[in-house]
């Protein structure tokens, strides 16, 4: 459904991405809370070091996925757009 409206989403290399760095971000998760469990702590009582770890798991799925978007609005933008860009940046287009 995203797609029709999104252009840069009908790549299916794009949406598998996507899935990959949610599953890394889910991964992450889990393993934090594994480790949690293992060591006694309750879910409900998150010390410092657990949460470090989830700040940490966050900004590493927010930062791949919104590379992974950019990258992919970048190959979907239309020859015109990318030109510009070209111009403006200084770098020849290909």
């Amino acid at each position: 459904m995203l797609a029709a409206s999104h252009g840069w989403l009908r790549d299916e290399r794009v949406r598998a991405r996507l899935v990959g760095v949610a599953s890394l971000g889910y991964t992450g998760v889990f393993t934090i809370f594994t480790r949690q469990a293992k060591r006694g702590m309750p879910v409900t009582r998150l010390d410092r070091q657990t949460l470090v770890a989830f700040a940490g798991v966050a900004v590493f799925t927010f930062v791949t996925a919104a590379a992974v978007v950019v990258a992919a609005r970048r190959r979907s933008a239309p020859p015109n757009d990318r030109e510009q860009r070209a111009e403006l940046s200084g770098v020849p287009a290909h």
